[in-house]
C-alpha cells in the first residue's frame, strides 16, 4: 500500500494535464476592490460641476419672487444681514438667520434636491429674521430647478416646485468665511 500511495498521487496529477489543441480567450484579470473601501459610481460631469460651482462661493440672497413674479420682501427681513447658503458636498446651511439650518442636497447638472432642515434653536432677539430664515429654508426643500449666470459676481437661480424664484450672489467662499 505504502508503493502504490506515489502512484495514485502522479496518477492523478497528470490526469489534470492534458494538450490543449484550440486556444482560448483569457479575459483580462478584473483589479480587486482596495480592502475596506466601498468604489461609487462617478458622478456625471455636470452634477460634478455643479457641486464645484456651489461649493466654491458663499452665495447671498439678492432677490427672490413668488411664481406671480411679486417680491417676498418676508426674506428680506435685514438688508444689513442678508441670508447666506454655504454648501458643502452633501450638505447646504442657511447663514444670517438666527439659527443654524442645514440640509442635506443632491446636485445634478441643472437641480438640486435639498431635504427637510434640521435647526438648533437658539434665542433670538430678532423674530423677523428667524422667520425670514425658516421661510428660506420652507422654500429650498425638495426639488430645485438649478441654473449659474455669468457675471460678476456670479449668480445662483433656484427655482422651487411652487413657482419662488431665488436669486443669489456669489462671493469668495474663503473670503466670505
Amino acid at each position: 500500500m505504502r508503493k502504490a500511495w506515489p502512484v495514485v498521487v502522479s496518477g492523478l496529477l497528470l490526469a489534470g494535464c492534458r494538450a490543449n489543441p484550440a486556444p482560448t480567450a483569457v479575459a483580462p484579470p478584473v483589479p480587486a476592490p482596495t480592502a475596506g473601501l466601498q468604489q461609487a459610481a462617478p458622478a456625471p460631469s455636470g452634477a460634478l460641476e455643479t457641486v464645484l460651482g456651489l461649493i466654491r462661493h458663499s452665495w447671498r440672497l439678492a432677490a427672490a419672487t413668488d411664481a406671480g413674479g411679486h417680491r417676498i420682501g418676508s426674506l428680506f427681513a435685514r438688508p444689513d444681514k442678508p441670508l447666506r447658503l454655504d454648501f458643502n458636498a452633501s450638505l447646504v446651511s442657511v447663514g444670517g438667520a438666527c439659527n443654524v439650518m442645514s440640509a442635506h442636497h443632491a446636485a445634478g447638472a441643472d437641480s438640486l434636491v435639498v431635504e427637510p432642515f434640521n435647526s438648533a434653536t437658539a434665542p433670538c432677539d430678532d423674530p423677523a429674521q428667524a422667520a425670514a430664515g425658516a421661510d428660506l429654508a420652507r422654500r429650498l426643500q425638495g426639488r430645485l430647478a438649478l441654473r449659474f449666470e455669468a457675471g460678476t459676481p456670479q449668480r445662483l437661480v433656484l427655482v422651487n416646485a411652487a413657482g419662488d424664484t431665488l436669486a443669489f450672489e456669489g462671493e469668495d467662499a474663503q473670503a466670505a468665511r
